[in-house]
């Protein structure tokens, strides 16, 4: 069956069916089948394939139903159990209910609302069916994306990667005037993008009219672009009539610079062509090799970053307990102190705060100081990372050895004095009264001992004397069999 072809202006873009290429134009870009919605150029409607007439009846007029499925099966045994009282009303009598609030027109429904439309809609027969039949089914039904992929050829795998590479351009060149825009090339603008993302930040529902601005953006560039030629034309006949004049009254005067080619200065409101960016490029042009260029460098890029990711897997696959221990921890530790800020700060707030901190480190300003203070703060950040790294190995240490049980000697050292017999008394040059085995660490009264650093003493513990000896003092060689000890923690 052929198409019932008809001109129309689409509000969005569209690729012909025929040909896969971009319907070009502001109205009446190309024409569309009424019957089945086939849309391509005027150009190719002899080389479209045939109507694939749609459905057009509606949904209550559609005959075409399952009336003997399973569905309709167990809704008919079903009211058959049921009492005539209670027994659902047939397609005749709801017909007839609803016969006041519709008429027929050559046997289609005609509502005189769309409310009743729907109330009919949703009390009809075939929905209940259509419910009571997904109800009963017991096949899952496929994913559509996942079912209607094309299987692995070398011809569509060409023409599909021709296509993808002739359409990306917008992609890269967003991300290019993203970064232009970020490092302060024209001022002006960098201005108003940091005034607008402000504002977005502020009022976060602004966000919801940006497909209606970038539209807009689109269509007033369209425009300029399609006035500026008849402008420009307008500009040059006044240009030549002023010339005409001028030579009429000065014969005598050069007229060699009326050759130069004539150079339009009009000024360019929109820069960032939408109009010209969305058009897909030819294989053998300048943008189709710049795209295939970009993705070449995008590969490559995402190659380096996933061959970097598995170089540090080792991290995280608990190969080096100790690392991905610690690295766990400070997973744990930063969410915690991160969700505790987002609790405390707006959101809102931190996206303006980090938007500004981007601004701020593009300029060329940012860039100089950050270029003469990286060196420093690098090896500042690498000391101090190393210390705490120290710091917490050492506090992981005592955590683990909190519970173990040391034991320390300390020694009493007395002196012989005629007539009185062994006193705590010590001359100067000798060793204090209580001391360690070398005698060099002076120590208080037994009662008074501190613990050593980082530990403290066992509350259930008891100063015992020691009688497991010998022990030999290695600078004087003298056997020592009794001292006091107690037990620590640490």
């Amino acid at each position: 069956m052929s198409h019932l072809f008809a001109e129309k202006t689409y509000t969005h873009l569209t690729y012909c069916d025929t040909c896969k290429q971009l319907l070009w134009g502001m109205r009446k870009q190309g024409v569309q089948c009424k019957e089945c919605g086939y849309n391509c150029h005027r150009k190719c409607q002899s080389s479209a394939p045939k109507c694939s007439r749609a459905i057009t009846q509606g949904f209550l007029n559609d005959t075409d139903s399952k009336s003997t499925s399973r569905a309709a099966d167990y809704l008919r045994r079903l009211s058959q159990k049921t009492t005539d009282t209670d027994r659902r009303p047939s397609t005749s009598s709801s017909t007839s209910s609803t016969a006041s609030t519709h008429v027929k027109v050559g046997g289609t429904s005609v509502y005189q609302s769309t409310f009743e439309h729907v109330k009919a809609i949703a009390t009809s027969d075939k929905l209940q069916n259509i419910l009571a039949e997904a109800a009963t089914t017991e096949q899952v039904p496929v994913n559509a994306y996942l079912a209607q992929q094309a299987p692995l050829n070398p011809q569509i795998t060409a023409r599909n990667f021709t296509r993808f590479v002739s359409r990306c351009g917008p992609v890269f060149a967003f991300r290019d005037e993203l970064l232009l825009l970020l490092s302060w090339e024209n001022r002006v603008d960098t201005l108003v993008s940091l005034i607008i993302y402000c504002l977005i930040c502020l009022y976060p529902k602004l966000i919801f009219l940006a497909p209606q601005a970038i539209l807009v953006y689109f269509i007033l560039s369209s425009y300029s672009r399609r006035k500026a030629p008849e402008k420009i034309d307008t500009k040059e006949k006044i240009k030549q009539k002023i010339a005409k004049v001028t030579t009429d009254k000065k014969p005598l005067e050069d007229t060699s610079n009326n050759k130069r080619a004539p150079q339009h200065d009009t000024p360019n409101m929109f820069p960032f062509s939408l109009s010209a960016l969305f058009q897909p490029a030819s294989d053998e042009s300048p943008e189709y090799l710049k795209n295939l260029q970009n993705i070449q460098n995008t590969m490559g890029e995402f190659s380096d970053m996933y061959d970097w990711i598995m170089m540090q897997a080792n991290q995280f696959n608990w190969s080096s307990e100790e690392k991905t221990m610690r690295i766990l921890q400070l997973v744990i530790i930063s969410s915690l102190l991160i969700s505790s800020v987002l609790y405390i700060v707006p959101i809102k707030f931190i996206f303006l705060t980090f938007g500004l901190l981007v601004y701020g480190l593009n300029t060329r300003f940012a860039k100089y100081v950050i270029s003469e203070v990286q060196p420093y703060m690098a090896q500042f950040g690498k000391r101090n990372t190393m210390a705490l790294l120290e710091w917490y190995a050492d506090l992981e240490k005592r955590l683990e050895n909190q519970y173990c049980l040391q034991e320390i000697s300390v020694f009493e050292n007395q002196r012989w004095w005629p007539r009185r017999g062994y006193l705590h008394e010590m001359v100067n040059d000798e060793r204090s009264p209580w001391s360690d085995f070398t005698g060099s660490i002076y120590m208080p009264i037994i009662t008074e001992i501190p613990a050593p650093k980082g530990y403290q003493w066992k509350e259930t513990s008891e100063w015992t004397l020691d009688t497991t000896g010998p022990w030999v003092d290695t600078y004087l060689e003298i056997v020592v069999r009794l001292f006091r000890s107690k037990e620590i923690n640490s």
